[in-house]
């Protein structure tokens, strides 16, 4: 099952998403095989095409192939920044993949 995990940050956490992005990036290396892809939310106009500063992400995008919610629950409560109180929004939604069809990939 694929799941997407959507985070947005609390105002006022750009220092504190910087200080733990290594942190972060080590804590999803074991978890690689079931991320189909993610990326962080950024606002309009920001050039995208190479390195974006960490401190312009205000959230970020996450979608697993995982067994169940619960997995992905316990992913999100681990997650360094989830434990430093980073996202003012946490949305777990199951996913209906239908562009492109799984078939198709």
């Amino acid at each position: 099952m694929r799941f997407a995990l959507v985070r947005i940050d609390r105002p006022g956490m750009a220092a504190a998403r910087a200080r733990l992005q290594a942190a972060h990036n080590e804590y999803q290396k074991p978890f690689l095989d079931r991320i189909v892809f993610g990326g962080g939310f950024v606002d309009d106009g920001t050039d995208t095409s190479g390195d974006v500063d960490i401190e312009d992400v205000t959230g970020n995008l996450l979608v697993f192939e995982a067994p169940d919610r619960e997995w992905v629950e316990k992913f999100q409560a681990n997650d360094p920044y989830t434990l430093a109180g980073l996202f003012e929004t946490e949305i777990i939604k199951l996913l209906w993949q239908r562009v492109p069809a799984p078939d198709q990939e």
